[in-house]
């Protein structure tokens, strides 16, 4: 009887050393998963203006967001690069999908009308980016668009209004895309950019 219930007692220390041992190799690999998780990580930046460029962002984007940059580190800003390079910048960074890592990671937001940002980033949540499938873990095989330049085709002022204020020397601009492959994603985009103190910044995007 003594030795019946030493051995029920071993069978138990077993088992449960058996079960803390799969629930730490689960713990385990939950980990490892979390610490493989991408991260964005910030490479350059323009200081005065809030700008940032970084390590998960196209060729073509970099190439562009250094001539911004020598653009507005000169002593007097030429503000007609300043407009097209920041449409650009932003349809190139927005209609890029093959680098974002869920449908939560919208392009181009740093460009956007900071009042109207949060909105736009919804919206485009819930259209544009709908589809995106997670890439956290570098695992997607889905096929996304990837822009590989953008032409400004026009480029004139206009008046527009926002909130309550009204700018009169803002710029509209239509843009042409190239994508790397033909997805049916758009290859025409028109913008309205505004002032805003010394930033250009996108109100409008058809």
């Amino acid at each position: 009887m003594k030795n019946k219930r030493i051995l029920i007692v071993i069978i138990v220390i077993l088992i449960t050393l058996i079960v803390a041992g799969i629930i730490l190799y689960i713990h385990k690999k939950g980990n490892d998963s979390s610490e493989s998780a991408k991260e964005i990580v910030v490479t350059n930046n323009i200081e005065k203006y809030g700008y940032v460029l970084t390590d998960n962002d196209t060729d073509y984007y970099k190439e562009l967001f250094e001539k911004l940059k020598n653009t507005l580190n000169e002593e007097t800003v030429d503000e007609e690069k300043y407009v097209n390079l920041v449409s650009q910048l932003f349809v190139t960074d927005f209609y890029t999908l093959s680098n974002k890592l869920n449908s939560s990671d919208i392009g181009g937001l740093q460009y956007i009308l900071a009042s109207s940002r949060d909105n736009f980033a919804l919206k485009a949540k819930d259209t544009m980016y709908k589809t995106v499938k997670s890439n956290v873990y570098g695992n997607r095989e889905q096929i996304l668009p990837k822009v590989t330049k953008v032409s400004v085709d026009s480029f004139t002022n206009t008046t527009y209004k926002y909130g309550d204020t009204t700018d009169d020397k803002a710029y509209s601009v239509k843009c042409s895309v190239t994508y790397s492959e033909d997805l049916g994603y758009p290859s025409t985009v028109k913008l309205i950019l505004v002032h805003i103190d010394e930033k250009i910044e996108v109100a409008k995007v058809n």
